[in-house]
Formats: C-alpha cells, structure tokens, sequence
C-alpha cells in the first residue's frame, strides 16, 4: 500500500505591506514648488530572487508630479524610488510563484524650496507554489495489508503562466504647427483592461487593451488629456488549462515612457512601453487521506496528527458603473473651469459574505485638476481632491464554509469629474474580483507501528453483537479484528450502508450484528 504522496498546493500572502521612501531635489530647468496639483504613481517590477530561506522581489515606483511653480505656471517633475521585500519559504517544497505589487497610498512632502520628500506604501500579493509529501510512518504499512478508514481532502493547486516580455511603441497624437520645444508631457498613465481569457490545449490566451492617456500641454494653450486605446494578445503555454476553475490574467508595465518628436507638420506625441503578461490559474486536487488502520492478525498502534490544506471555493467577478453628485459647498470646493486631469482611487475597507452574496464596503478617493482661464487670458489649476462611500454586491456561486478567507480586489477605470455652478458629478467603472478559499483539518493516520500482540481467527466461534447508534462498521471490525466486508457478507448488509461504513449505525436499521 502507498503510504507517501507527492502533491501540489499554494500558500497565500495577501497584502505583504513594504514602503518605498526618498527625497528628490528639482533640477535647475524646473522652477520652485508653489502648489502640486496632483501626484502620479506607478510600480515597476524588476525582479524576484529564490534563496534558501526567502523568496525576494523588488522594483521601482514612478512618480509624476503636477504642481504650479513661483510664476504661477502649471509644470512637472518626474523621478522615481526603489523598494524590495522578502517572504520566508522552504526552497526545497518551492516551486515557482506570482507577486502583485500596488500602491495603496502615497505621501508627497515639500521640504525645501526645491526639494520633495515622498514615501509610498505597497501591498504586494503572494502566491507560493509549493510541492508536498504526505506520508505515514511505521512499520505496520511495509509488512501488512492493514485495513483502512480514508478521506479526500480537495487542496488548491496553482499553476504559474508567463508570457513573452515584449515593447510597445505608438503614436499617442500628432500636434500640427506646434513646437517641440513648447509641448509638455504633464502626466501620463498606461493600464491594461482584460477583455477575455480563453483556453485551449496547452495556452492561455489574454485579449485586451492598453488603454494609454496623457495631459498635454501646447504653448500657451489649456492642457489636454489624450488618449490612445492599443490593442493586445497574447498566448502563454500552460499544462491543460481547461482543467482549472478559476485564472487571474494581467500583464504587468515594467516600464513606461512618453517621448516628444518633432515632426515636418509640427509634433509627434508617441509612447513606449515594455510589457509582460501572466496568469495565475487555480484548481482544487483531491488527495486521499488514511484517517484510520488496524490489523487483523496482529496488535499495532496508530498515530494521528491534523492534516491542515486549503480549498478554492470560487473566484466571481462584477463590473459596474458607479456614479455620484454631491454639492461643491459640502466638499469645501470653491473653484470652476473645466476638468483636465481625473482618475479615482479605490480602497477596500471590509468584505462580508451574506448568504450567497460577498458585501463589500469600500471608499473611492478621487483626484482632479480643473483649469479655468481669466478675461485676461491667464489660466488658473486648482487641485481637487474629495472621498465618498461606495458598496459592491457580488453574487458567489459555492457553498458556505466555515473558516472562509476573502480575498477582493477592485480596479477603477475610466474616471470622469464634471463640474458646474455648485455640484460635482464623477462617474467611474468598477471592477471587483472576489476570490474565496477555506481553511480545512483532517485528523488523519500519521504513523503505525506493530506491537507483540497476535491475534488468530476460530471460524467455529462466532459473536451476537448489539451495536450502539454511534458505532460504525469500521469502528467494529477494528474492535474484532475482522473486516467490514466479512461483517456486511455474514449479515447480509445492503451496499447502501456497506458504501458508507464510517457512518454512524444509529439511522441504519441494524441492531444485531453476527461476528464470525
């Protein structure tokens, strides 16, 4: 009998929180800071190193900062910081793993004339494959045929798709009759939206958009956001996806750049990133478990220990447009003009299963810029920053469990901020992902040892035994030294309770049973 099983599973960190901190001085071409306007981050992964103790990642985040400087123009700077963190793992059970890291918050500091002092928080999601053995110790198992009780545990396995890392470059917008010298990149954005994920045979095909934006400012002209929409598919080799329940595909930005090209009609305004997709994609493994053993002919002693695992119950996804109008007086908003510069942050707060729904509560904190221009043809851009409440209802397909973890995650896309004479209107699409996982034990058989005990069978002796409810017949074979099948067969047990025979004997009818 096999008594040691390879498998594999994953370990889940969620929200591995690090912070990336540094001071950057403005150079001498970029005038002193009077007002940031708005600040613009990105994280850039360069990497992830596998020790013997530690699984290590690291990267950078960018930063773009709009600000009106001492002559009151609207202008900017760029710059970035590093930041790297480390998990503990067994280097010999590690098999590959997948590392998200975003910023969840960013503090931007004057501390001089010239001089920014900004500190990021990240929260980096970790999943861990991992190869495992369950194995049962003893000598009773090599020498015998023991008679066992067995479970299935449904464990979470991960498989780990990337892709091949690939550059972008693209005409963003061309400027008739401008000047190189006169066109300025205020702020600039790239995120990916998945539109599909399909599978077949041995890939795993990501289809979506880059979706590219920039405020640009020409001359002396109002700053406007432009935006690009790029195409995107791409294949990634993966053993027999259709197998898995659930995938999570996203392709991440290792680097991004804006680049102003004069042009012999004026500019060319063009973008320049490199990219690399990938896909995590789970799947429940079922595991048979020994939770108990005896032998017929001989004494033995058994060892039992918790086998703990996880379990994917469901991954559910929900898409929405939310949208709110609230007064410029109750946010403490004093300014008009046009909205230039808009995007919406969200930020989970608490996620909370009712019955087959995953209520999440959560806060979108937006950010914008609004211009106005004065009679005298000066233009004025005021910051504007306010929060609201927001909740998203997701539908979740599995049966409850207890010790259920949550794991939600909400992107916001498509932010738009308009203003009139005293309300604020902002709309913008959600997009929650819900994943759920359980936490399970099993007592199971962990060691068998044989001891100097023998026992011989008379089949001329035979035992009238009254059951109690709780008993099973496994429970009974294992007190006489006989088998379950040899029970059922000498009492004519219908395979109804034979299939079950760990179940308690209480509902079954039997209330006699002739041990032989």
């Amino acid at each position: 009998m096999q008594t040691e099983k390879e498998y594999l599973t994953s370990r889940e960190i969620i929200s591995l929180r690090s912070d990336s901190v540094g001071e950057y001085s403005l150079p001498d071409y970029n005038g002193d800071v009077k007002k940031i306007l708005a600040v613009k981050t990105k994280v850039y992964p360069t990497g992830k190193f596998v020790g013997d103790e530690t699984l290590e990642f690291s990267g950078s985040v960018g930063y773009e900062i709009v600000y009106i400087d001492g002559e009151n123009n609207i202008t900017h700077t760029e710059f970035t910081t590093d930041y790297d963190a480390a998990v503990k793992i067994n280097a010999e059970s590690y098999v590959d793993s997948d590392v998200k890291t975003c910023v969840s918050g960013c503090n931007v500091r004057l501390v001089g004339p010239r001089k920014l002092s900004v500190k990021a928080s990240l929260d980096s999601d970790i999943v861990i494959g991992e190869r495992k053995v369950y194995e049962i110790d003893g000598d009773a198992f090599s020498e015998y045929e023991p008679q066992t009780l067995s479970s299935y545990a449904d464990i979470i396995e991960v498989a780990f798709a990337v892709g091949e890392a690939r550059e972008i470059n693209e005409e963003l917008i061309a400027i008739e009759g401008a000047i190189a010298d006169e066109v300025e990149l205020l702020i600039s954005d790239a995120r990916f939206l998945s539109d599909a994920v399909e599978c077949d045979g041995e890939s795993v095909t990501l289809k979506g958009k880059l979706m590219v934006s920039a405020l640009v400012r020409n001359a002396d002209e109002q700053p406007r956001t432009v935006t690009k929409e790029i195409a995107f598919s791409e294949a990634m080799t993966v053993s027999d996806p259709e197998t898995f329940s659930s995938l999570d595909a996203r392709c991440d930005i290792s680097s991004f750049k804006t680049t102003v090209t004069p042009t012999d009609d004026g500019v060319s305004v063009s973008v320049a990133l490199a990219i690399t997709p990938s896909a995590c994609l789970k799947k429940n493994n079922r595991l048979k478990l020994i939770t108990d053993s005896y032998l017929k002919e001989r004494g033995c002693e058994n060892e039992y220990s918790e086998f703990g695992y996880t379990e994917h119950l469901c991954t559910e996804s929900k898409e929405e447009l939310f949208e709110v109008k609230r007064n410029l007086s109750e946010l403490g908003i004093e300014v008009f003009g046009d909205i230039i510069y808009a995007e919406a942050q969200p930020r989970v707060e608490k996620s909370e299963i009712n019955e087959n729904t995953v209520e999440i509560e959560g806060e979108l904190r937006f950010s914008a810029i609004a211009c106005q221009v004065s009679e005298s043809g000066e233009q004025q851009c005021y910051p504007i920053k306010f929060s609201v409440p927001f909740t998203q209802n997701v539908n979740i397909n599995c049966q409850i469990h207890d010790n259920m973890r949550i794991k939600t995650t909400v992107d916001a896309s498509g932010t738009k901020i308009n203003l009139d004479d005293n309300s604020i209107m902002a709309s913008v699409v959600l997009k929650t992902f819900v994943t759920l996982d359980s936490e399970r034990k099993q007592r199971c058989l962990s060691a068998s040892y044989i001891t100097d005990e023998e026992y011989f069978k008379d089949d001329s002796v035979v035992t009238v035994y009254y059951p109690d409810a709780s008993e099973s017949l496994f429970s009974i074979a294992k007190r006489f030294h006989t088998s379950v099948v040899e029970i059922a067969e000498s009492n004519s047990i219908s395979e109804s309770v034979f299939s079950s025979f760990d179940a308690p004997l209480g509902g079954s009818g039997v209330k006699k049973l002739l041990i032989k």
